[in-house]
Order: structure tokens, then sequence, then C-alpha cells
């Protein structure tokens, strides 16, 4: 299913607000500057809006053409050119033509057009000397009315002036670079879809996802793709997942009570085989049902187009929700996982995953410790200068030293910002002409070594899918400009291949592996600058936190027969270490408290139940218990029994049982009495890694049958023993004595024990 975003204008009605105080009484907007590459023969032509800011009429308002004829050879000076303030209107250079004049009314705006032959610019026809030029566009008063008149703007007054680049191409063909554009597909907030389904809607179809996906449909883009948005997931119905997990804990659920007794068992009694078999569950009961699950119409259409458009492109990966790279590796682990899960889903499992560094806070140590497959740093932070003669390619690596060398995707800081900050520039256009100089110049420098530089948008930035389309396709149509693939500079990164000369043949030029990387800020002229590193964070507790609910979701996850049911959840705990969600320490909180709860609720979806005390009164029997599975899928669990005493044992290996979507089912364990006593067991429903969903412990007193016909025996023994030991002495005679006395017993020598003993006959 193709996804579709209805309605979506191509430029964003403007936001309400009070008019802008203007800083010059006449401004200007520029339309076009054409054509792209100038060559000679050819006419330039300058489209201009002009606006008259002011209360009163303005006269005979014209629009000049000058430029410089040096060639730029160093950002620094676009920089400087682009940043001069408009109401400066001298050093401009040699006036090349004028417009038409004509009065302008308050607040009117009206379109000026100057067109100049391109062979009365004076620029050199040296092949060598091709590049771009500096470009200024000023709006004057005072002109005559006639176009190109000589005198025309002899005594004119500049008011304004929008300076601008064009590119001077002398001959047929020119030195070209190579040009990546990595195209973000990410929200901002993974888990919107769990915590606000209706916002979650209006951003896949008209909001900033909506903005991402129209870019990323061209085929001269790569993706950076948040795994995240490939599995399938279901949400309740008619409320957000944070809402129903809610009212999930809030609801009292009654659950039937099993009896108080074991009850013996109807199977036949244990062989001398094996134990005695287990008692079959009754049937699962129905519940009321709760809350419908279901699809996310959004979510599918999204993730279907997303897969299938993959195949198509170039694509790369983005840490599993945006995750933080300041997340503590053990929860970091945890959401690799989820990510090899969902694009192993989706066939994308070979994709490369980058790590993106905030530039502010790029240093070796946050790339090593962020454990980075490859790391998305500006291309600045490991250049040796900010200004090189020759820009390296957009990739390096990092040593650490005896461990293997991270590899470092490097993106063009000026060009990056330049494609960010479209949608808010109020002439697009400008930005479009810097971009083709740039580019111009970066193919102009003096390497022969082929090199690559690529442009990554941040996942934040608000992009404008109509202009940033105009500029990749006035780049694409340069002819110093050719098109690569993200993946290339990737494979060169991790590969360490390139060479580190201007004039090598052995690959792109690049600046190898380096030992240092540098924070990059930015400068008033919007010139990048090295500043020193704001180290990214994460707030106190919460990788802890996300770690815990990821790892007891999973637990969960592992008994169900559809797990897409517990996928909402799983956003709602990744999100508690996503980035963007950084920015604003209210909603993370509140995030992180969404987030226990969906976690405590689905937690408790499965739960046991036992009776208060059991009584074993026969050799063997069954001890019920109760399950409840509160899912809109089957679940599996495995049941065990432990004996505190060893008064009895399970009676035979339990199976696992399974229960429908949202049941409540009676089971049975077979218990078998090892001896009389009192003590404590706990039954357990474990997942398939034994992991412990929950337990319930009871008493349990013991009186098998066995031990009592036992006793009974015992004592009709030592009776039969007695009544045969009368008989005998009956046969013998009770006064039979002892063959060797014969006399009678001296009485008087007990009475009297000092006296001598009387004289005792032997016989």
């Amino acid at each position: 299913m193709a996804l579709t975003a209805p309605g979506l204008p191509s430029e964003p009605a403007p936001t309400p607000g009070p008019a802008p105080v203007a800083d010059t009484p006449l401004t200007l907007d520029l339309l076009s500057l054409t054509p792209a590459a100038v060559r000679p023969g050819d006419t330039l032509e300058a489209r201009v809006s002009i606006t008259n800011t002011t209360d009163a009429p303005l006269e005979n308002v014209a629009l000049q053409l000058s430029s410089l004829t040096s060639r730029i050879t160093d950002r620094t000076l676009a920089d400087e050119w682009s940043a001069t303030d408009p109401a400066q209107t001298s050093r401009r250079g040699t006036v090349r033509g004028t417009s038409a004049a004509r009065t302008l009314a308050p607040g009117e705006t009206a379109e000026f057009t100057v067109r100049i032959p391109a062979d009365t610019l004076g620029y050199s026809r040296d092949e060598s000397l091709w590049g771009p030029r500096r470009v200024a566009l000023t709006a004057v008063t005072g002109a005559t009315t006639a176009p190109d008149a000589e005198d025309s703007s002899a005594n004119a007054t500049p008011v304004a002036t929008l300076r601008t680049f064009l590119v001077w191409q002398p001959a047929d063909h020119t030195p070209s670079v190579s040009l990546a554009y990595l195209a973000p597909l990410a929200s901002t907030d993974p888990a919107l879809v769990a915590t606000n389904p209706e916002a979650f809607e209006k951003d896949v179809r008209e909001g900033a996802f909506a903005a991402q996906w129209e870019i990323a449909q061209r085929d001269d883009v790569s993706w950076w793709l948040d795994p995240s948005m490939l599995a399938e997931l279901k949400v309740p119905e008619g409320m957000s997942t944070v809402e129903e997990a809610r009212l999930s804990l809030e609801a009292k659920t009654s659950t039937p009570s099993p009896s108080a007794s074991p009850a013996t068992p109807t199977a036949p009694p244990a062989s001398d085989a094996g134990g005695a078999k287990e008692t079959p569950s009754t049937p699962a009961t129905a519940r009321a049902a709760g809350t419908p699950w279901g699809p996310n119409s959004a979510w599918d259409e999204r993730r279907s187009s997303l897969i299938d458009a993959a195949r198509t492109h170039d694509v790369t990966l983005a840490p599993f929700a945006l995750a933080s790279p300041a997340t503590a590796r053990s929860t970091t682990r945890l959401l690799e996982n989820e990510a090899a899960s969902a694009t192993q889903s989706a066939g994308l499992a070979a994709a490369p995953t980058l790590m993106r560094v905030e530039s502010g806070a790029v240093t070796a140590k946050a790339v090593r410790s962020s454990g980075a497959q490859t790391a998305l740093v500006p291309a600045e932070s490991f250049y040796s200068s900010l200004s090189p003669s020759v820009t390296p390619s957009g990739y390096a690596q990092i040593e650490d030293g005896d461990k293997p060398a991270t590899p470092l995707l490097g993106y063009d800081t000026r060009l990056t910002r330049l494609s960010e900050r479209l949608a808010d520039h109020n002439d697009p256009e400008l930005s479009i002409q810097r971009a083709l100089a740039d580019t111009a110049l970066l193919a102009g420098e003096p390497a022969s070594a082929p090199r690559t530089i690529l442009l990554a948008p941040s996942p934040t930035s608000r992009l404008n899918p109509a202009r940033t389309s105009r500029m990749l396709d006035a780049l694409g149509a340069a002819p110093w400009v050719t098109h690569a693939s993200a993946s290339t500079l990737v494979k060169a990164a991790k590969a360490g291949e390139g060479t580190t000369s201007i004039s090598g043949e052995s690959g792109n030029y690049w600046v190898g592996k380096v030992n240092k990387l540098h924070a990059i800020g930015e400068k008033s002229d919007a010139s990048p600058a090295r500043i020193d590193p704001e180290a990214q964070k994460v707030p106190a507790g919460a990788s802890k936190r996300v770690e815990k609910s990821l790892t007891k979701l999973g637990d969960v996850r592992a008994v169900l027969e559809d797990p897409s049911y517990l996928y909402a959840a799983i956003l709602l705990a990744a999100s508690g270490v996503n980035t963007p969600l950084f920015e604003d320490p209210h909603a993370h909180v509140t995030r992180l408290a969404h987030l226990n709860t969906v976690t405590e609720a689905n937690a408790k979806r499965i739960s046991l139940t036992l009776a208060g005390t059991y009584n074993l009164v026969s050799n063997e029997a069954s001890i019920p218990y109760t399950v409840h599975n509160g899912f809109s899928t089957p679940v599996t669990l495995n049941p065990s029994v432990t004996f505190s005493q060893r008064i009895a044992k399970a009676g035979a290996t339990l199976e696992p049982v399974t229960l429908p979507a949202l049941t409540t089912g009676d089971n049975a364990i077979p218990v078998e009495a090892v001896r009389s006593g009192s003590g404590s067991f706990t039954v357990m429903i474990t997942n398939g890694n034994d992991v412990v969903l929950d337990s319930r412990e009871s008493q349990l007193s013991v009186n098998p049958e066995w031990e009592n016909w036992t006793t009974l025996i015992a004592m009709v023994l030592l009776a039969a023993l007695v009544i045969t030991g009368v008989v005998r002495a009956g046969r013998t005679k009770s006064d039979a004595r002892s063959p060797a006395l014969t006399e009678p017993e001296d009485l008087a020598s007990v009475d009297h024990p000092d006296a001598p003993p009387h004289t005792r006959v032997e016989h």
C-alpha cells in the first residue's frame, strides 16, 4: 500500500504573527538566478521580488546587478559574503546591469528582472579559473526608467543589497565532486503511536514524517532509517496504550478460587514404570471482554511502504528509537536486540547502523564509549584544519589503542545546515545558490583523487520537501556534481579504503586514521568553529529504568503467540532514552512515569491464583491452580512447583499450559506424598527461558494413606510380640528359676548389709 499524504502543501502556510520590522526601506527576495552554470555566450537573468516596507511611496525603484571578478577559493570568504548585512551596500563590485524602474506604493511588492550578457561580466575564459563568483543584487531608488541606459543608475541611491553567487564555467568540462544525501526517516517521538494515536496519524499523513517521506522517495538519496518503525504492532482501539494500561491496573478482576484441598486424581495410581499422570486441565473459561485491540492503519501503511521502498533504496539504520549515544551499554544491547529483530523481519538485517553524535558533543571518548558500529559526526571534527586547501571525503577512523578503530562518517556542516534551514529560510533560493557555489568550490580544489561529500540533516530539523527537492534537483543538474550513496562511504570507512594523497588513484581522498576529534559549533557568519565539548547525557536513572522495563516486557513477550501486542509498550520503554525527548525535561519525566505504568500493567496481565491452605490425605493428588491471561492473544506457560520441607514432590513432568486470549483457566499439578508433616510450597509459571512471570506460595499439610497403614501394621506386630511372650511364659510356669541356685535367697543380707553373709553352697 502506498503511503500518501493528502492535503500536504508544498509550501507551509506562514505562521500568523506580528509583521517584522524591516531594517531597510526596501527588502529583496531572490526568485531565480539562471543559468546555474554560466557559460560564454549565455544571458544571465536575475529575478528579484522587492517590497516597499515604508508608509510612503518610493519612486524610480530598480534592481542593479553587480559582481566581483575574482574567483572564490576559500569557503570562509563565501561565509562572510553571505553574512553581510543587507543594509551594507558598499563593496558590492562593479555594476553590470540595471532593470527597468518603477514606483512602489507603501507595502507594495513587485518583481524586477535584470538580464546581462555573460560576456559583459568580465570573467576570464581561462579554463582553470572556472568556479563560483560573488554577485550583489541591489535595490536602488532614483533610477531612470530606461533599463540598461548608460546613465540609468548614475544618480541612483542604493538602499539594500542581496548577496549571492553564480558559477562561471568557461569550458564544457569541469572537475567534479561526488555528493551523498542521507535523508532521515525517524520520528522525534518513536512512541507517539502509544501515547497519542491521533497525533501519530497526523504526523504520518501530513506532519514531520510526511515531509521526510516525500524526500526519501527520491532515487538520489540514501536513508537513515529508525528500525523501530519496521515491526508489527497492535494497539487498543479508541484509546492510547498508556490510558488502557492505567485502566487495566485499576480494574478489579475476579478469578475463580480453587478448592482448599487437593483433588484426588481419577487416573490410575503410579506404576513401577513412572509417576502419576497429570490431571487434565479444565477448559479455560472466557472472561468478560475488555478493551479490544487491533492494528493501527497509519502504522501498518507506513511500515509496508517503508519495507517496499527500501528494496530500491540505499539504506542505513539509526539507533533503535533514536537512543542517545550516552545510554548505558547494558540498555543499548537490549535496544540492539530489538533493532535486529525488526530489521530481520523487514529484510534489512545487512544494513549498517550509524550512531549520530551531536556536533557540540563530539569527542574521541564520546564516540568510543557509545559503542557505535559507525559514528555519524561533522566531517570538520576530524579534519586537521577547518579551512583545508583540499577538502577530504566524509569518512575517517578513530584509533582506540589496541582495539579496532571505529569508523566515522562525516557530514559537511555548511551544506547540511543549508539543507536543514531551507524550511525556515525566508529566501530559500539564496540557500540553493550557496549550495551550488560551495560544491563548485569543492570540485575546483587542486586534487585529482576523487572525493565524496555527505549531507546529513538532523531528524529534529524541520524539512520542507518542495524546497529540498529544488536544491537536490539543482545540485543534480550541476555538471560538477555526481551522485553517490552513503553506503559507499560507510564501506570505505569500515575497510579503511582510500588514499591520503590528493593525487592518489587508489580510491577516495580521505584523512585516514585520527586519534582526536573536535566538537563543532557555529560562528556568527554560520561558518563552523571548534568549541569546548558539552557531553551528551542521559538523565539520572533513565537508562536503568528503561533496561528494567525492556527486560520485564521481553520476558512476558516470550509467552505470547503474537508478540505485536507488546510492541507499543516496547516503543514506550525505548523512548525513555530517546535523544530528542531530553530537550523537554517535563515531557521526559512524564514519559518515564508512563513507562512504569505500561510495564506494570502488562506484567500483571498474566497471573496465578492459589487457595490459602491445602491438606493432602492420600498418597497422591492434584493441587489446583488458576491462571489468567489478560492478553488478546494466546499464551503458553510452563508451570512448576517446589516444596519447602520435602514432604511431597511433583508426581509427573509438568507440560506447558496454553490459554486462549482473554481467558481464565483452572489447571492442576499432580503431587505425591513423601512423608507426613506441614510446610509451604510454591507454584510458579515461567516462560520458555525459565523466567518466573508469577508465583504463589501456600501451606500444605501431608498425612498420606500409606503412612497410616504402616503405623497400623507396626502396632499389630508389636501386639503380636507381646502376646507371644505371654503365651510362652504360661507354658514354662512363672516361678521357674535359674538352675544355678538351689537355696532360698538370703533376704537378711538385704535388710542388714553389714552382717556376715550366710554360707552359700554352690552345686
